[in-house]
C-alpha cells in the first residue's frame, strides 16, 4: 500500500461517493446511536441528503449535529470502506433546497416540490475521513474540511 497525498485522497473519496450514493448515516439520540441507509449526493463539493421532515434522523441532527457516514466499497471481489466524520444541519435556504431537489434522482417519487413541508434537506460537512481501499489491509486518513487545501 502506498501513502497518498491528502488532496489526492480527498479526490479519490469524492469519486467513490459519486459512484456509491447508498451510504449509512449514524446519528445519536440521547446516548443511543442510530444507523440507517440513506442516499448521499455531492453538489459543488458539498454533501446532501434528502429525507422526510418527520423522520427521526431530522430530530436527532437538530439535537446533536455530530454524525458519521460509512460508505461500503466493493471492487473486483474486494471490499473496503470510507468513514466520514463531521456535522450535519437542516437546510432552510429555499434556493439551495430547490437546487438539491433537482439533483436528487428520487425526489419526485416522494415530494411535491422543494416547498413540500414533508421535505427536509440535510447538508453534511465532513471534517475527517478514514479510507480503506478495496483489497488493501491498512486504512488511510485525511482532513476533509472544504477549505483545507
Amino acid at each position: 500500500m502506498s501513502r497518498t497525498s491528502e488532496s489526492a485522497l480527498q479526490q479519490e473519496i469524492q469519486a467513490w461517493i459519486r459512484q456509491n450514493q447508498y451510504v449509512y448515516l449514524a446519528t445519536v439520540d440521547k446516548k443511543q446511536p442510530h444507523v440507517r441507509p440513506i442516499v448521499l449526493f455531492l453538489h459543488d463539493d458539498r454533501y446532501f441528503m434528502a429525507t422526510f421532515s418527520g423522520d427521526s434522523k431530522v430530530g436527532q441532527i437538530a439535537g446533536n449535529k455530530w454524525v458519521e457516514i460509512c460508505v461500503p466499497l466493493h471492487e473486483d471481489g474486494n471490499t473496503g470502506y470510507i468513514r466520514l466524520t463531521g456535522t450535519a444541519r437542516i437546510v432552510s435556504n429555499p434556493s439551495l433546497r430547490a437546487e438539491a431537489a433537482e439533483l436528487c434522482y428520487f425526489f419526485d417519487e416522494y415530494f411535491n416540490g422543494p416547498d413540500d413541508p414533508d421535505y427536509a434537506l440535510i447538508e453534511f460537512e465532513p471534517n475527517y475521513a478514514e479510507y480503506l481501499r478495496p483489497g488493501e489491509r491498512c486504512s488511510q486518513s485525511c482532513n476533509m474540511n472544504r477549505y483545507s487545501g
